[in-house]
């Protein structure tokens, strides 16, 4: 699909997708509204509870790779160590990517290297960089296979209006199936249908205040 880059209101760019008339990240910001959902309402949330712990992060959703570069900068601002498994069905090529110019709008001058090495590492296989080791898959969260279970997960799958199959019970209860015991699964999604199914399906449910621009976004724990 054609994709165009717009700049959002903190400054930091994202893509634009006519056909879904749908963006990557919030009109209202992309590092802002990552940065609060993912990383202080998911990952931060995560080590606060489970102190010396390194976390196994899964993201459903690579997309510009920005999650993944601000949870990189969190673990090792933290001095933490972490594995990192993201799923992308529709991955952006390399000119895509050096398209967005992420790079001028990126926080933490000293890590942004990590930007470009994780756009550029293989499909498939692992890149480990101080004691982050961070894998990418290209394919299909539906119907891939997954052995690990993870602690954190980003849900970032595109709207419901866009992606409709990616918010019903059995992406869902995948998501479920792949937590440990005590993980935390979190989106910056609040729809109705959505709180409803991951309460049926097990989860003790979190509304939470939303990043600008939205006035709610959902966390959900899996029991123990």
């Amino acid at each position: 699909m054609k994709k165009k880059k717009i700049i959002t209101e903190d400054g930091s760019p994202s893509l634009y997708l006519e056909q879904l008339n749908e963006t990557y990240h919030s009109k209202n910001g992309a590092i802002t509204e990552s940065d609060y959902v993912y990383i202080n309402e998911g990952l931060a949330y995560w080590s606060n509870q489970n102190k010396q712990m390194s976390p196994k992060i899964f993201e459903m959703g690579l997309g510009t790779g920005l999650n993944a570069y601000l949870s990189y900068v969190f673990v090792v601002d933290y001095k933490m160590s972490c594995e990192y498994f993201a799923v992308e069905k529709y991955p952006l090529s390399l000119k895509e990517v050096k398209s967005l110019d992420m790079q001028d709008a990126l926080p933490d001058s000293d890590h942004k290297h990590f930007f470009d090495q994780l756009h550029k590492a293989d499909w498939g296989l692992s890149l480990l960089k101080k004691e982050f080791l961070f894998k990418k898959i290209e394919g299909d969260f539906l119907t891939l296979d997954f052995d690990n279970q993870f602690d954190v997960l980003y849900y970032d799958a595109f709207g419901y209006h866009a992606q409709p199959e990616m918010w019903h019970e059995a992406a869902l209860q995948k998501c479920h199936d792949i937590l440990s015991p005590g993980g935390v699964w979190v989106s910056y999604c609040a729809k109705g249908s959505v709180r409803r199914i991951l309460e049926k399906i097990g989860f003790c449910l979190e509304r939470l205040e939303g990043p600008p621009g939205k006035k709610e976004m959902l966390r959900a724990i899996k029991k123990v």
